[in-house]
């Protein structure tokens, strides 16, 4: 029960018995059983003892911190003062180690309040922006313009639907030479496509596709930048292509992201359903759902991982930052790319490493607030960012 109420997965019900039960029971059997529930908790949501010292500073002044193990000694307590107490409990489990910031929940949001920044201007997040580029060069603004027909390419014609996606549909007129079109993401932008086949893409933000208004032939070939996301409608006779600086990834029908921005020093492709061939150089691997190729452009070798955190790798397209014990640099470059700023270190660069998982609708200040509980100090100027010890 107390793991249930840890992750906030409680019901009234279930509140309500956790409740009589801490009433019941003496103190010390209390903080046995909560130290035992936290032995059992992920130990990936652990930080190290002085940001956790940190935010318990910020929460309670040095004159009402409570001393380990210290609740209330009433025999009749009090709504209230019961659930005070359970607070208390939960903030000196966080004393010793719970990434409390982790999965932030409604409930922690006014102490959140009380941690003091210095932050003072702010920037939105990102949105649906893209740019289609046409066949014979022009351009349209993807985000400005109506619903309804843009453009006939080949034997498509070009769909805005009132999703907000774009969508390519046969015309059933012969196309008299393939056609190319790109779609491009800016930083701070993200888009979803109906390809001619019926196969859905994603783009992240900072990316680009380029493929042909109709699939003809013995395969289906595109080409991405960046951060691209499939679900691949299956053809047996025609393989899908998806190429990626110097690596290809052939599929079926599936379910897979690739991630291939140039700033990275490794490329990924993430497989969540159905199998994938990654191939570079002449050399191969096959995925299984769960299942990571990671390549460099230093190495021509493919390097499988197993059971890889898929929640992690698609949250972006969830709506999330996920961070699994990242660096600073890799998330300030997820930053700059979906707030479209620019990033600036001053000083020694901070080697810690961050857990957790923050909403992308978020102004970037809130997401700047968190990852200041490391004790790295963020200022923003105009569209830059500037990161100090």
């Amino acid at each position: 029960m107390t793991e249930k109420f840890f992750r906030n997965a409680c019901n009234v019900a279930e509140k309500h018995e956790l409740a009589i039960w801490i009433k019941e029971n003496p103190d010390d059997k209390l903080s046995v059983i909560l130290e035992n529930a936290w032995d059992k908790f992920d130990s990936e949501l652990k930080m190290p003892d002085h940001v956790s010292d940190r935010i318990l500073n910020s929460i309670f002044p040095e004159k009402e911190k409570p001393q380990p193990y210290e609740f209330y000694e009433e025999d009749d307590i009090s709504t209230s003062q019961l659930w005070a107490k359970i607070a208390v409990a939960a903030v000196l489990i966080m004393a010793i180690g719970i990434y409390w910031w982790s999965g932030i929940r409604e409930k922690n949001k006014m102490a959140m309040k009380n941690i003091p920044s210095t932050l003072v201007a702010d920037i939105v997040p990102g949105g649906n922006r893209a740019v289609l580029t046409l066949g014979d060069g022009s351009n349209i603004i993807l985000d400005s313009a109506g619903n309804g027909n843009l453009a006939d390419q080949g034997n498509s014609n070009i769909i805005k639907s009132g999703k907000g996606e774009l969508v390519y549909k046969s015309n059933n007129k012969a196309a008299e030479a393939i056609v190319y079109n790109t779609v491009t993401t800016p930083k701070g932008g993200q888009y979803q496509i109906v390809l001619p086949d019926g196969s859905k893409v994603w783009l992240n933000a900072a990316s680009s596709l380029r493929f042909p208004t109709s699939f003809a032939g013995k395969e289906r070939r595109v080409e991405i930048t960046g951060e691209v996301y499939f679900e691949v409608t299956h053809n047996a006779k025609m393989p899908f292509i998806v190429k990626a600086n110097d690596a290809e990834v052939v599929v079926l029908g599936t379910h897979f992201n690739v991630m291939a921005y140039p700033d990275e020093k490794v490329m990924k492709a993430t497989l969540l359903q159905g199998s994938v061939k990654v191939t570079k150089a002449g050399k191969s691997a096959m995925l299984a759902p769960g299942q990571q190729a990671r390549l460099t452009s230093t190495s021509e070798n493919i390097r499988v991982l197993d059971d890889v955190d898929t929640d992690k790798e698609m949250a972006w397209k969830t709506g999330y930052f996920q961070f699994e014990d990242d660096n600073l640099e890799s998330i300030m470059r997820q930053v700059s790319r979906w707030y479209d700023v620019d990033i600036r270190y001053e000083g020694n660069l901070s080697r810690e490493h961050f857990t957790g998982r923050l909403p992308r609708n978020a102004n970037v200040s809130k997401v700047l607030k968190i990852l200041s509980l490391s004790g790295v100090k963020f200022r923003i100027e105009g569209k830059s960012i500037i990161v100090t010890p």
